[in-house]
């Protein structure tokens, strides 16, 4: 472990990827054993820079090896409930593939993916998807 990282990290660092097809609709992806959705991403590896790091949990995550990492439109601050956890800071990457969405192959951390409409994301209860990340797609979504 480098000397930086200690049991005493005060946060760490997720990147997402909002992947959108030609219509508009947005890769969401169901977390195994968690009944919500999220995007593509996770956390940042140690002495990892941040374009590997997202584009290495693309491909992990979906199998999609040919995505065209855009600009950061959004980072938020995520608390979580348990004593001890660490913050996390939450940055979004708006992501472009030229390969089909319909080859995504799912990793052990998912059980489904769905393209969804700004309607789908709209209508899904609030618990369902991170605080968080319902703010990063609106930001997304009220730009089209």
């Amino acid at each position: 472990m480098p000397p930086f990282v200690n049991d005493a990290t005060l946060f760490s660092v997720s990147q997402k990827a909002i992947l959108q097809d030609k219509k508009g609709r947005i890769l969401m992806m169901e977390k195994a054993g968690k009944s919500h959705w999220d995007l593509p991403g996770g956390k940042l590896d140690a002495g990892e820079d941040m374009l590997t790091g997202i584009a290495r949990e693309i491909v992990e995550e979906t199998g999609l090896d040919k995505v065209k990492i855009g600009d950061i439109i959004y980072a938020g601050l995520r608390s979580f409930e348990e004593e001890g956890k660490p913050e996390r800071i939450m940055i979004f990457y708006l992501c472009d593939s030229d390969q089909k969405l319909e080859k995504i192959k799912l990793s052990d951390e998912h059980v489904q993916w769905r393209m969804m409409s700004a309607d789908d994301i709209k209508n899904q209860k609030k618990y369902e998807i991170n605080p968080v990340v319902r703010t990063a797609l609106e930001k997304v979504l009220s730009k089209k």
